[in-house]
């Protein structure tokens, strides 16, 4: 009786929650088409029947389809980038000139699992946004260079910077090269998830399974920790 008194007292979605989840599911519904068909292929008329609301509804949250689209991306890219900075600044915070802090042995392997953790999840959580992202990229999309510039391309120098500086404090070995690091990281992390039916046709692997996905941290950051130990 008590719960459900409350979930009464609770009443209705207000105006403003029940927008926003219509919001919610017309996203939800793009991502989905624009992964399957691209940008050009997409229908506004899908994603609406998908998403359960009249197409006016698109127009009227997201102007139009490339509005729409433009959502979709930086909905997901400023999720992960956001959670990255988070890292960064708790676990690799920028150190003043002439600071003698250094970063133990335990500190730069949280900094990789925490970093490596959150670029598995985010491939094996964002099929379709990771595929909208290839094919935006590979046709150097509308889009392709203004979100790589204004969130990917400055956590990439900064993560390169705090690299470079771990290696001159003598934090890792010093024939690290950053760029190659991160490079390499990425490359661990994805794989799996951008070549599943590969992996599929030489191994009976479910990428997803969180087995796999723990397995897969715990390789990547293994490597990472033994290319750097000094």
């Amino acid at each position: 009786m008590g719960t459900e008194r409350l979930a009464t007292d609770a009443g209705p979605p207000s105006r403003e929650g029940r927008a926003e989840a219509t919001k919610l599911r017309i996203l939800d519904a793009g991502e989905s088409e624009f992964a399957a068909r691209g940008f050009h292929g997409a229908r506004l008329a899908n994603i609406a029947r998908a998403a359960g609301v009249q197409q006016a509804l698109i127009h009227h949250y997201f102007s139009d389809k490339e509005g729409l689209y433009r959502a979709i991306v930086e909905r997901g890219v400023a999720a992960m980038t956001s959670d990255a900075w988070e890292i960064l600044e708790t676990k690799a915070p920028a150190r003043a000139k002439g600071s003698k802090k250094r970063m133990t042995p335990d500190d730069v392997r949280a900094l990789a699992t925490a970093l490596v953790d959150l670029m598995v999840e985010f491939y094996a959580t964002h099929g379709a946004l990771v595929l909208i992202l290839s094919r935006e990229t590979d046709d150097d999309g509308p889009f392709a260079r203004d979100i790589v510039a204004t969130y990917m391309k400055p956590q990439f120098e900064v993560v390169c910077a705090r690299v470079d500086e771990m290696r001159a404090r003598g934090e890792i070995r010093s024939d690290v090269v950053a760029e190659q690091l991160v490079i390499s990281t990425i490359a661990m992390a994805s794989y799996p998830f951008l070549e599943e039916r590969f992996l599929g046709i030489v191994w009976p692997i479910d990428v997803r399974a969180p087995s796999f996905l723990e397995a897969r941290k715990r390789e990547i950051v293994e490597t990472v920790v033994a290319r750097v130990r000094v």
